[in-house]
């Protein structure tokens, strides 16, 4: 069974394969990105309270995402291509810093379980 973690590491892949595509569905990004954005909220911010070692994650996390949301609408704006790719790329980059934190996240969460 998947944690909530695990979930929201396959939205932000789901996403980073959308962001990686030459002309990216605007729709499909945007649904997407809610999609992980509501799951990040609901499901993977209440860990904080469980895991205080967390809290510095989860507040970068929520940070990156609100700095995505503005890329996935930046993104959605370019007119010009090279503009678009340098948006994809900045996304990109942001995506790769949140699975990061998943991963430093999970590192506070296993290190939590241990010492209970």
């Amino acid at each position: 069974m998947k944690n909530a973690l695990d979930i929201l590491r396959s939205h932000l892949q789901a996403l980073d394969r959308l962001v990686q595509m030459a002309n990216p569905n605007a729709a499909q990004l945007q649904a997407q990105f809610l999609a992980t954005q509501q799951h990040f909220q609901h499901q993977v911010l209440p860990l904080g309270d469980a895991y205080p070692l967390g809290q510095p994650a989860l507040t970068e996390m929520n940070r990156t995402l609100r700095l995505l949301a503005m890329d996935v609408a930046f993104l959605q704006a370019a007119r010009q291509p090279i503009t678009a790719q340098r948006r994809q790329q900045q996304l990109g980059e942001k995506l790769a810093q949140l699975l990061g934190f998943c991963d430093v996240l999970d590192t506070a969460i296993k290190s939590a379980i241990s010492e209970e």
